[in-house]
């Protein structure tokens, strides 16, 4: 006789996801996702150098999609999130997501009656590497979700030093 025994771990797996920090921007199928694994300089001399974290971006645009790995500030982050907090409330305006190392930036425009454009450009080696530029278009639903996810990066990584 043999048995089969049948686990079911996804409660499991979308709580270790749940774990790692990220935001997600997405709509009809097209996404950009950064997940923020650890600090990239923890112990730097500097205040300013432990805000450097090391992070990993996943990227799907209609037939393209991708991964690469990059350091983001935390400053980056904490601008983000007020800005996307203030187009949820006025629905029109900008926000805008730009790193130093120009590897992910991502503008959000909204037209004032709850629709909003993504504009994105990708480059997966910092000053020389390859870049993607792509749009994805979503609805304000989408927006409370990513404050909420860039409030916990908040929590998790904090801004060191001013």
């Amino acid at each position: 006789m043999h048995w089969c025994i049948y686990l079911d771990v996804s409660a499991n797996v979308k709580m270790i996801e749940n774990d790692i920090p990220y935001f997600e921007i997405k709509g009809s199928g097209d996404f950009i996702r950064v997940e923020l694994a650890h600090l990239s300089h923890p112990n730097a001399g500097h205040e300013w150098d432990k805000n450097w974290v090391k992070s990993n971006v996943t990227v799907k645009a209609g037939g393209f999609s991708g991964k690469f790995t990059c350091d983001l500030m935390t400053t980056d982050f904490a601008r983000f999130q007020e800005q996307v907090s203030r187009l949820y409330n006025e629905l029109d305006g900008a926000a805008v997501f730009d790193t130093i190392e120009e590897q992910v930036n991502i503008k959000i425009k909204g037209d004032g009656f709850g629709h909003f454009e993504a504009d994105c450009v990708v480059m997966d080696f910092a000053g020389t590497g390859n870049t993607l530029e792509f749009l994805i278009n979503f609805d304000q639903t989408i927006i409370p979700q990513v404050v909420r996810q860039l409030a916990n990066i908040a929590k998790d990584f904090p801004v060191t030093g001013t």
